[in-house]
């Protein structure tokens, strides 16, 4: 029934925003869909057999109410509404614009730069450890608070800044899966979480942008998580000793560079949780990183390789409740050919480590935007 009730409302609101504006200023609605196929061999837990999978059916929609700037990004999957992104935002110059609402974490590039739509994303699919809450990321890629934003020309290069102040993440349980969430409505924790990012692309070379960032929240569950670790195997709520309540501090180094046909891209990333619980287990500093290098021909044929790796503390209760308590490493080798600008088919062959669980993936995306 719910299900049905979101269709419909979503169904209205499509609806309400196709009718003629007779002011400037109506809103046009934009999208992105992408069709994938995931074949794995016997290692992995999922692909076995061969899946096809509908992505997200992303709506994007934006404009400009005189001096005021909405932006609201809205993804349909599994017959789930969600409200990825909703600003309101006004800008005083190029170097400050302000916006309250859910938006992207101003934490490293990736996240900055790649939003929901696989047509604009590199690869298939995001890094591991930069996936997206609700698929399983272990960082916090969306807020709900205000983000403070800009750019200015200097002698030295260009220089761009964020800060966002906003409700710190939690924990919480899913049809049995722990989770973050943003917090959208509420925030458990007794401080709001802070993000900043910093970056500067330099007059002297060409093409090259550094960036450094961070986040730091307390971050709790709310008391519907699972087992820690499940060991029982009998998913119920935790209680006890296997509440979650850590100090987290994340610290991001970034570089991109572009030069001829040529782009790479690099993340490393410090994820370090100190236990806040009665626990008190001490601190966990965990690290993850990315490289990502890329060959564009004649604007048609991207051929590309990605090597992520995650390297973490198993004793950490952040990354227990959150069930990635291993190392893991995977490289990826594909190759992107752009149908047109807005369609483009990505194939993937992919060398995985989990723990001690090794597999091959193979992958093949149609992706577009409308």
């Amino acid at each position: 029934m719910k299900k049905g009730m979101d269709m419909l409302i979503l169904l209205c609101a499509i609806l309400l925003l196709s009718i003629p504006c007779p002011r400037s200023y109506a809103f046009e609605l934009k999208g992105f869909g992408s069709v994938t196929f995931t074949k794995s061999t016997d290692g992995a837990e999922e692909f076995r057999h061969g899946d096809f999978a509908v992505g997200a059916v992303d709506l994007f929609l934006a404009e400009s109410l005189e001096d005021i700037e909405v932006l609201s990004e809205i993804a349909l999957e599994n017959g789930v509404i969600d409200v990825e992104r909703f600003t309101i935002g006004y800008t005083f110059s190029d170097a400050l614009r302000v916006r309250a609402g859910r938006f992207h974490t101003p934490l490293g590039l990736w996240n900055i730069t790649y939003h929901h739509g696989a047509q604009i994303q590199p690869t298939i699919d995001r890094p591991e450890f930069l996936k997206f809450e609700d698929d399983g990321g272990i960082l916090p890629t969306h807020v709900v608070g205000v983000y403070l934003s800009g750019r200015a020309s200097t002698g030295v290069g260009t220089v761009e800044y964020g800060a966002a102040l906003g409700n710190g993440p939690k924990i919480t349980s899913e049809k049995g899966v722990n989770i973050l969430s943003p917090n959208n409505i509420e925030d458990n924790n007794i401080g709001k979480g802070l993000a900043f990012n910093a970056a500067l692309s330099p007059e002297l070379v060409h093409g090259l942008k550094v960036s450094m960032s961070g986040h730091i929240a307390e971050i709790k569950d709310d008391g519907s998580v699972i087992d820690a670790d499940n060991a029982d195997g009998d998913n119920k709520p935790a209680t006890g000793a296997d509440t979650v309540q850590v100090d987290q501090t994340i610290l991001n180094m970034s570089l991109m560079y572009s030069i001829a046909d040529i782009d790479f891209t690099g993340e490393y990333f410090s994820i370090k949780d100190k236990d806040a619980a009665a626990t008190n287990l001490g601190s966990f500093t965990n690290k993850a990183y990315y490289g990502l290098i890329r060959y564009t021909w004649k604007d048609k044929w991207v051929p590309y390789f990605l090597l992520e790796h995650q390297s973490v503390k198993e004793n950490d209760p952040y990354l227990i409740s959150l069930g990635k308590n291993f190392d893991s490493t995977e490289s990826i080798l594909g190759l992107r050919y752009n149908i047109n600008y807005r369609s483009c088919v990505k194939g993937e062959a992919r060398s995985v480590k989990q723990g001690s669980d090794n597999w091959m993936e193979y992958a093949v995306q149609w992706a577009l935007a409308f």
